[in-house]
């Protein structure tokens, strides 16, 4: 995988077979359209740009697609998963901005029904929509789902993975994007874990936390003692509290990282 430069976005490409793409002069972004074997595409927006040139573009080989701070047309980005979502086994989409569009989070779900992994940005208002995921996408495996501010608390995240989350499920990860206290009580917790035990079958739970701060549910003592307790017993497999900077669980590469890079190519 190499990268590419693109004024105000980076971009990252796999072609698959060994092959990748060596471009570090500057090009647009219809360039992309030429790698009909593309199955991995990373793209990092730091303005707002113009995406229109890709939306009808046709990947039959993508697999991996990577969007941060995409903050242009959300029907742009919905026409490019009506034409390429079927095939992806892991999207992540991250937006630091704040932004959340309920039309997008509805076409993931219509239109990629094989993911394995995905991140995602819903409201706290918005949760019901994870029953429209988990129903369309049978093999989702991992979700990662943002946390405080205008974004789910601990609690609704838990409660609604539990409460519509498949069989094939087993991984979740908790990114808090805001310097908030976690209010996730002991008891919380627990009913959480009982509810994942008592399912059928049951897959042992990955569970990941994603701060900068101790103010996630791992800052009370007690809920590391029921986590600690369930680990025992089998139900949790992982448990792991990190920051943003951890680069095998933020699978967008981190934006001071790139950013740096992208000065330093000026």
């Amino acid at each position: 995988m190499s990268q590419i430069r693109l004024g105000t976005i980076l971009y990252w490409v796999s072609l698959g077979h060994g092959q990748v793409s060596d471009i570090s002069h500057y090009t647009s972004l219809s360039l992309i359209t030429n790698f009909t074997n593309l199955q991995e595409l990373e793209l990092l927006f730091y303005f707002n740009e113009d995406f229109k040139k890709l939306q009808y573009a046709i990947f039959p080989q993508l697999r991996i697609l990577k969007i941060k701070n995409f903050s242009s047309e959300y029907e742009i980005l919905v026409k490019f998963l009506e034409n390429n979502g079927k095939n992806l086994k892991e999207l992540f989409i991250n937006n630091d901005y704040g932004y959340s569009n309920i039309s997008l989070n509805l076409a993931i779900a219509k239109f990629c029904p094989n993911l394995r992994k995905l991140s995602v940005e819903f409201k706290s208002c918005e949760l019901e929509t994870f029953n429209l995921f988990f129903k369309n996408c049978q093999y989702l495996e991992s979700i990662k789902i943002w946390c405080g501010g205008q974004y789910s608390n601990e609690k609704e995240a838990l409660d609604v993975i539990v409460k519509y989350s498949n069989i094939n499920t087993y991984e979740i990860i908790l990114y808090h994007c805001y310097n908030i206290k976690s209010k996730l009580l002991p008891e919380e917790l627990e009913s959480f874990f009982i509810s994942w035990t008592n399912r059928v079958p049951q897959k042992s739970l990955s569970l990941i936390i994603i701060n900068n701060d101790n103010k996630s549910l791992d800052a009370n003592e007690d809920n590391l003692k029921i986590i600690e307790k369930y680990k025992k017993l089998g139900v949790i497999k992982r448990f792991k509290v990190t920051d943003f900077d951890d680069d095998e669980i933020n699978q967008i590469r981190n934006s001071k990282m790139v950013m740096y890079k992208r000065l330093m190519m000026l």
